[in-house]
This record gives C-alpha cells, structure tokens and sequence, in this order.
C-alpha cells in the first residue's frame, strides 16, 4: 500500500465494484420476476450461481481491503505514513513507565536460560548470541540460531538499514556454526517519536529473508511503549515465523514485568 492514491486504488474502487455488480445482480432479478420466469429452473440456477460468485466476490474484497491496510508499506519520509504506523494497535505496549536499566540486563539472563551463548560483541551490531540446534545433527551437526542485542540511539530508517546489513554480514560470515533463523533485537530510549516512527518504519518494512537464511529485525522503543517487527513475514518458512512469535511474546512478557506500575498511567 504505497503511493498518494492507495485508497482510492486498493480500498475505495474495489468496494464500489462490489456494490455495482451487486446492483446489476439486483435489477436482473427484478427483471426476471415481472417477466415471470423465475420458475424456470434453468434461471433459478443460473441466479444461484450468481449469487454464489457475488457472495465469494465479497469475501475476497473484505480480505484484499484487510490485508492492505494490514501489509502496508510505511513511508519514512512521509509524516502521515509514519502517523499511521505509530497508530497501529498491534505494536502497542502498556504506556506504563519501564526500568530501562534493568531491561537489557532481563533479556540477557533470558537469553543465557535458554541455552544461548555469547558468541562476539561489538560496537557494530552488539551482543551475539547463538544456540545450536538440539535435533540438526541429521542434516548439519554445525547448526544454530542466532539472536543479536543492541541498544542504540539515536536511530533512524538509515541506521535501521545499515544495521540489518551489517548482522546479515555477520551471520554469512559464520560458516563454522550456520544459522537460518535469526533475530535482531534494538533497544532504544529515544523521546522524540518522530524518529522512533522513522526507525520503525525500517523495520516494518523488511521482509526478512536473505540469501541463506532469515532475519527478524526487532525494535523495542521503551519511551514510545512500542514494540515493532515486520508485518509481512507471509513468504518466511513457519518454523521460522514460530521462533520469531516466540522471541517476541518473550520480550512482551520481560518489559511488562519490569513496568513501574506505581506510576501513574499517563496515557
């Protein structure tokens, strides 16, 4: 959903088609019934035939104007596409304040429990961490998964992108210990929501595959109570969209449990 015409385009003509075919579909059965053949069998099939394709025809518009909305690609340099995005209810956390300084610190000992070891640390691209798969010694003994953490700020879509480049980089460069499946985590107190939504719009728009493998980019802006990740991830393997949902419920569950619910809700 891209350009300045995409409601006209992929919502408003596609709804008013329906409704003209509907139409016609209306008259022709007024005109048949003062014609008086609707106890024809023949036209009785043919109008339930009709009414079949118009009902399939409705359900089909009602997914193409959901999934458009759904699948829209954000544009960083457009302040109403990026008010858009910062709308969106499903990257929404409780806009309770969070202990910022013990968060990254609860994901890390969330990643160690699960059997994840430091890999390397950068000022780059961060903490890496990987965990070898524990059923990949049929096909590849070497296999692992990978989550990269980072704090970061300031950000912006230019950052987001050289820094999904640069683990990319890094996880094509680890032919001792490959890994398909991989997460980037970004963590970033930044106040000013019009770069978070910049930032945002990165992520959200990366489709999540590379040659070798995929990446799901996260990020966790702590001030604007938000958690962004791609939103379309339809073409990536399901196990993969598996480990992804997982890695996010995970986060979801870490910052709401190092909420301030003293503080008053300022939303």
């Amino acid at each position: 959903m891209t350009g300045r015409h995409w409601l006209r385009r992929d919502v408003l003509m596609p709804i008013v088609y329906l409704i003209l075919f509907g139409a016609v579909l209306y008259w022709l059965y007024r005109f048949l019934n003062r014609q008086s053949v609707l106890d024809v069998d023949f036209v009785q099939t043919a109008l339930i035939i009709l009414g079949v394709i118009y009902a399939l025809l409705i359900l089909i518009t009602i997914r193409h104007v959901l999934s458009t909305y759904d699948l829209e690609r954000y544009d960083p340099g457009n302040p109403e596409s990026l008010k858009r995005l910062m709308k969106r209810r499903r990257f929404r956390l409780a806009r309770v304040p969070v202990r910022e300084d013990r968060l990254l610190v609860a994901i890390e000992q969330a990643l160690l429990n699960s059997k994840y070891q430091i890999e390397t640390a950068s000022l780059e691209i961060g903490r890496v961490y990987r965990r070898r798969l524990p059923f990949a010694g049929i096909l590849n003994r070497r296999a692992c998964e990978r989550v990269i953490l980072l704090q970061h700020e300031p950000l912006n879509v230019l950052i987001v992108d050289q820094l999904i480049k640069d683990c990319i980089r890094h996880i094509r460069s680890r032919v001792d210990c490959p890994s398909k499946r991989n997460v980037l985590i970004l963590l970033t107190r930044m106040t000013e929501t019009q770069d978070a939504a910049s930032a945002a719009a990165g992520i959200v728009n990366f489709l999540g595959r590379f040659k070798g493998g995929t990446l799901c980019p996260i990020l966790l802006a702590t001030r604007q109570y938000r958690l962004f990740y791609p939103v379309d991830r339809t073409l990536l393997p399901r196990t993969h969209r598996l480990f992804q949902n997982i890695m996010l419920i995970r986060l979801r569950k870490l910052f709401r449990n190092h909420q301030t619910y003293q503080t008053e809700n300022t939303r």
